[in-house]
C-alpha cells in the first residue's frame, strides 16, 4: 500500500514547505494539501522534488467556496485554475466538494451529475481525476449534501467516466454508515483514493474504533494500487504519531 499524509493539520509550527521533509522522515510516500491557492505551487513542487516525494492529491482551489454544484462555468474555471497549479506541483488528483443541501427535492444530484459529465472530458484530456468526498453530517459538516457513500457511488456510476471517482474517507463513513469493508470491496472500481483518522475524535487512526489493519488488508485484496491517506490531528509528538500509525497498519489483529 502507498501512504500519503495531509500536511496541513500536522507539524503546524513550521511552514508547509518544510513539512514535506518531515513527512518523508515519517515514512509516507506522498503528501496531500487542502487548498493549493494558499501556497506557492512552484515552491511546493521544488520542495517535493528535493525530497524525492510526490503529491497524491489536493483539493480544488477554494473548494468550499467553489463547489461542484455551482453553475457549470464556475466549476470549469475553478477546475482549470487548479489543474494549472497542479502542473507546478506534479498533482493530477483533485478533491471536490458537493455543497450544502440546497433543494427540498433532490435536484442537487442531477446538477452534480450534469456538471461532472461536462467537466469529465476536459479532465480526461488533461489526464486528471476529480474525487467526490462524502463527509459526516453528525459532527463535522452539518448541512453538507453528500454524506453517503451510497449516493456518492451512484453519482460516479451515472457520470460513468474514469476521470470521476469517489474519495472514500473511512473516518466520515464509519460515523455515517459503518459496514466499511463491504462497501469498499463492492465498489472498489469507483474509488480513487482513501482517507483515514481515528473514530471518535479524528485523531490517531490506531487509537480509534476502526480496525485499520483489517480494512487495509481487504483493500489490498481487491488489487487497489492507489494511495491510502492519513488525514488527522495528532494528540502527541507529530513525527512519532505518524510513524506509530504506519507501524500499526502492518499487523492484522
Amino acid at each position: 500500500m502507498k501512504y500519503s499524509l495531509c500536511i496541513e493539520p500536522i507539524f503546524t509550527d513550521i511552514t508547509v514547505y518544510d513539512r514535506i521533509a518531515l513527512a518523508k522522515d515519517c515514512g509516507v510516500d506522498a503528501i496531500e494539501l487542502w487548498n493549493p491557492v494558499n501556497y506557492d505551487a512552484k515552491k511546493i513542487g521544488k520542495a517535493l522534488s528535493s525530497c524525492n516525494m510526490t503529491i497524491a492529491a489536493c483539493c480544488l482551489s477554494d473548494a468550499w467556496k467553489y463547489r461542484l454544484n455551482a453553475p457549470y462555468e464556475v466549476v470549469q474555471r475553478n477546475v482549470e485554475r487548479t489543474i494549472s497549479l497542479g502542473e507546478d506541483m506534479g498533482c493530477t488528483t483533485f478533491i471536490g466538494m458537493t455543497g450544502d443541501v440546497e433543494c427540498k427535492v433532490d435536484r442537487q444530484r442531477v446538477i452534480l451529475i450534469e456538471n461532472l459529465k461536462r467537466i469529465s472530458d476536459f479532465c480526461l484530456k488533461k489526464g486528471v481525476t476529480i474525487l467526490l468526498e462524502p463527509l459526516n453530517t453528525i459532527y463535522d459538516h452539518k448541512g453538507f449534501y453528500l454524506d453517503s457513500s451510497y449516493v456518492g457511488f451512484e453519482i460516479v456510476k451515472c457520470v460513468n467516466s474514469p476521470a470521476i471517482k469517489l474519495l472514500y474517507d473511512c473516518y466520515h463513513m464509519q460515523i455515517m454508515e459503518g459496514n466499511l469493508i463491504n462497501n469498499i470491496t463492492a465498489n472498489i472500481d469507483f474509488i480513487g483514493h482513501f482517507h483515514c483518522a481515528g473514530v471518535p475524535g479524528r485523531h490517531e487512526p490506531h487509537h480509534g474504533e476502526i480496525n485499520y489493519p483489517i480494512v487495509i488488508g481487504e483493500i489490498l485484496n481487491t488489487g487497489y494500487s492507489g494511495y491510502f491517506g492519513l488525514e488527522y490531528w495528532p494528540t502527541y509528538d507529530n513525527l512519532q504519531s505518524v510513524r506509530d500509525a504506519l507501524n500499526s497498519f502492518q499487523t492484522k489483529t
